[in-house]
C-alpha cells in the first residue's frame, strides 16, 4: 500500500492516540492499573481444588472456574502451560482433578477419556511436578512419601546447617516451608468421597485406605527445626493473611495451619481465603475470567504511567498524579535495611520488593519531576545497595547465585531454587541509572556492570532475558544499556547483536518468539509476530537506529524500523492489539505469563518512539512532516 508522508503520518498518529486514550481509560478508580496478570489454567485448577479439599461452598467463585478450565481443554484432552505446547502431565492433572472433584465430567465421558489417556501416556500421577503432588497428596489421593524427605529439607531451618532458607529466591522458599510442614504432619485433608484418581496410578498401587487426621500426633511430631520452620512461616504472611499475595503458597500455608490445629472458620484463614477471591480477574465485558497467581497492579501502574508520559500525557493531569500517588504508598519502608525503599509487584506484597519493580516505580517518579522527593532517594539507595558482587543485578534477592541448588535432589524446577545476576534486570538497571543520570558512565558500579553484561553476551549477539520470552527481550533490555553507556555502534557487542535482531525480523516486519526459548536455551523462532515482542524489536532498532554512524547502515535499520511500525499499526484495531501468547517467563516448562497490559504500553512507547524519529528523519531528509499540510513526496510508509 502506497501512502502519502502525510497519510501515514496520520495513521500513525491516530493509532497512537486511540492507543493512549485506552490507556487512559483503563486506570481504576484507586489510581492503579489492574490488568490481568494471566498464567494460564494452572492457578485456576489449583484454586477449585483447594476449595474443595477445605470445604468452602461458594459456588459463583467456582463455576465460573469450571468453566473456564472446560473451555480451555484442548480437542486432545489435554491441558498445556501456553497455546501451541503439546500438553503438560501435571497441569492436565491438575485439570481433571479440579473437574472429577465438583463432578464437572458429567455428560462429557469422551473428553475425560481423552484427558484420562494422556496422563497415563505421560506415566501418571507419580511424573508429576512436585507442587502438583503436593496438592494430591493433601487430597489423599497420593501417599507423602512419593515427595521429598522433609527430614532433609528441614536442615534448612538449622543454625549450623551450611545451606539456609534464605539461599533459595523468595518464590519459591515461601512454598518451601508450609510444604515441608504439611509433608511432616503428613496432613491429609480427608475428601468426603475418598479418592478420585485411583485409576490414574499407571501401575503404581496405593493400598492404604484414608485415615482422619491426627492434629495432636501432627504436633507432637514436629521436631525443633520444624518449630524454626512454622515461626518463619507465619512470620511471612501480610496483613491480609496471604503469603506474599501469591495463590499457591498461600493455600499452602492454610493447610499448614490446619494441619496444627487451626480450623477453616477461623479469621486468619477466611481472611486469606478472602484475599484470594479478590485476585479473581474478570474483564470489564466479563468474556474472560481467570485466577492470577497474584495481582500485578504495582508493575501494571509504574509502566501505564512511563508509556502515557512518554505519549505526551501533561505530568499535572489527573490520570498521572492519581497513579504517581498510588505509587507512593506502595513503596516498602521495612525494618531491615535491605528492604528499606524498593517496591514490590504486587498491591498486598509488602515484605518481598524486587529489583524491577523499583526500577519501573523509580522511572515513573523521574518522568513525574518527582526526583527531589524522599521516595525517591530511597528507592535509589535500595537499588544501589542490591548489587551483586559479580557487578550484575537479579529480581529478588542479592547474591543468591548458588547455581549448584539447581541440582538438590528431588528439585524439579531447576533455576527457581536460586536468584542470580541476569541480562535483563542487568540492562535495566544500567539504562536506568545512566539514561536518568544517577550515576556516570565512570561510576565503578556502572564499570563492573558493564564488565558483567560484555561477559554474557551469547555466541549469536543475543542476551538471554530471564523474565521477559526470551531473547528478544534480553537483547532489547541490554542493548539500550550499552547505548546508554556510550558503547559505540561499531564496537563487536553492538554489531553482533544489530545483525541478530535484523536477521531474525519476520518478513511481515514483526517480531515473534516462541517460550520454547526459554526451554532450550537458545532463539527458538515463532511462526507468527507477536505485538509485545514486535514492540520490543521495534524500540530496539531504534535505538540502534539512533546511535549508528554509517549512513548505509542507518538506512537498512530505518527501512526495518519501518516494516516493525508498519506492522504495529496495521495490527491494530481502535486503540487495541490482540495477543494470546505468553511473553513473560516465571517457571520454564511449567508457568508463563501474559500480561494483558503489555501490548498496550510497549505498543506506545514503540511507536511514538518511532514517530519522534520519523519527524526528525523527515526534516533531515528534506520531506514533509506535519500532518494535515500537503505532501511533497509519496512513500511506501514501510520505508
Amino acid at each position: 500500500m502506497t501512502l502519502t508522508t502525510t497519510d501515514a503520518d496520520a495513521r500513525l498518529d491516530a493509532t497512537i492516540r486511540m492507543a493512549v486514550n485506552r490507556l487512559r481509560d483503563g486506570q481504576h478508580v484507586t489510581g492503579c492499573w489492574t490488568d490481568c496478570f494471566d498464567t494460564g489454567v494452572m492457578p485456576d485448577a489449583q484454586t477449585v481444588i483447594c476449595l474443595y479439599l477445605l470445604g468452602v461452598d461458594d459456588d459463583d467463585w467456582i463455576t465460573i472456574l469450571l468453566q473456564r478450565l472446560l473451555e480451555a481443554q484442548r480437542p486432545d484432552g489435554t491441558w498445556g502451560v501456553y497455546p501451541g505446547d503439546e500438553g503438560d502431565l501435571s497441569t492436565t492433572v491438575e485439570c481433571y482433578y479440579a473437574l472429577q472433584l465438583h463432578g464437572a465430567w458429567s455428560g462429557l465421558p469422551e473428553r475425560q477419556a481423552q484427558a484420562k489417556q494422556f496422563i497415563l501416556r505421560q506415566g501418571g500421577l507419580k511424573r508429576c511436578r512436585n507442587l502438583t503432588k503436593v496438592i494430591l497428596a493433601i487430597g489423599g489421593e497420593i501417599p507423602w512419601r512419593w515427595l521429598p524427605s522433609p527430614r532433609v529439607y528441614s536442615l534448612l531451618f538449622s543454625q549450623r546447617f551450611p545451606v539456609s532458607i534464605f539461599d533459595m529466591v523468595t518464590f519459591t522458599r515461601l512454598h518451601v516451608a508450609p510444604m515441608l510442614l504439611l509433608s511432616s504432619c503428613q496432613f491429609v485433608a480427608a475428601p468426603a468421597d475418598g479418592r478420585m484418581l485411583a485409576d490414574l496410578m499407571s501401575g503404581h498401587l496405593w493400598g492404604r485406605r484414608l485415615q482422619s487426621f491426627d492434629k495432636r500426633g501432627a504436633r507432637r511430631r514436629l521436631s525443633r527445626r520444624m518449630s524454626h520452620c512454622l515461626a518463619w512461616m507465619l512470620a511471612e504472611r501480610e496483613a491480609d493473611g496471604t503469603t506474599a499475595g501469591y495463590h499457591s503458597s498461600t493455600f499452602l500455608t492454610i493447610f499448614a495451619m490446619q494441619a496444627l490445629g487451626f480450623e477453616v472458620g477461623h479469621r486468619e484463614i477466611q481472611s486469606a481465603i478472602q484475599a484470594m477471591r479478590k485476585n479473581l480477574y474478570r474483564s470489564p465485558d466479563a468474556a474472560y475470567v481467570h485466577q492470577q497467581t497474584c495481582n500485578a497492579h504495582v508493575w501494571n501502574t509504574a509502566l501505564a504511567v512511563r508509556a502515557l508520559l512518554v505519549a505526551g500525557e501533561d505530568v499535572q493531569s489527573s490520570v498521572v498524579q492519581k497513579a504517581v500517588q498510588y505509587l507512593l504508598t506502595k513503596q516498602q519502608h521495612g525494618q531491615q535495611i535491605v528492604r528499606l525503599g524498593g517496591w514490590a509487584f504486587s498491591s498486598n506484597n509488602t515484605q518481598h520488593p524486587d529489583t524491577d519493580d523499583t526500577i519501573a516505580c523509580l522511572e515513573a517518579l523521574c518522568l513525574a519531576s518527582m526526583t527531589q522527593s524522599a521516595a525517591w532517594s530511597q528507592g535509589i539507595t535500595w537499588l544501589l545497595g542490591m548489587q551483586n558482587r559479580d557487578g550484575g543485578w537479579s529480581a529478588f534477592e542479592k547474591d543468591a547465585n548458588k547455581r549448584w541448588m539447581e541440582w538438590i535432589p528431588a528439585n524439579d524446577m531447576r533455576r527457581a531454587m536460586h536468584d542470580p545476576s541476569t541480562p535483563d534486570i542487568t540492562g535495566r538497571v544500567l539504562e536506568f541509572l545512566l539514561r536518568y543520570r544517577v550515576l556516570s558512565v565512570d561510576d565503578p558500579i556502572v564499570r563492573l556492570a558493564l564488565q558483567w553484561l560484555h561477559r554474557h553476551q551469547e555466541a549469536d549477539g543475543s542476551w538471554f532475558g530471564r523474565w521477559g520470552t526470551t531473547y528478544i527481550y534480553g537483547t532489547w533490555c541490554a542493548v539500550k544499556a550499552l547505548l546508554c553507556a556510550q558503547v559505540q555502534s561499531s564496537a563487536p557487542s553492538i554489531a553482533k547483536a544489530r545483525a541478530w535482531i535484523l536477521r531474525i525480523q519476520h518478513d511481515d516486519g514483526g517480531f515473534g518468539e516462541s517460550c520454547q526459548s526459554d526451554l532450550h536455551g537458545h532463539f527458538v523462532p515463532l511462526a507468527a509476530s507477536l505485538p509485545t515482542q514486535t514492540a520490543w524489536g521495534l524500540d530496539l532498532l531504534l535505538y540502534l537506529y539512533e546511535a549508528e554512524m554509517d549512513s548505509r547502515m542507518q538506512d537498512e535499520l530505518w527501512r526495518a524500523c519501518s516494516k516493525a511500525a508498519n506492522w504495529l499499526v496495521t495490527h491494530a484495531k481502535a486503540g487495541m492489539w490482540e495477543e494470546e501468547m505468553p511473553t513473560g517467563s516465571a517457571f520454564p516448562g511449567a508457568l508463563h505469563i501474559r500480561y494483558h497490559i503489555y501490548p498496550k504500553i510497549w505498543s506506545v512507547v514503540a511507536l511514538k518512539h518511532y514517530q519522534t524519529l520519523r519527524q526528525r528523519r523527515f526534516r533531515l531528509k528534506g520531506g514533509e512532516s506535519h500532518v494535515g499540510s500537503k505532501p511533497t513526496t509519496h512513500v511506501s510508509f514501510a520505508y
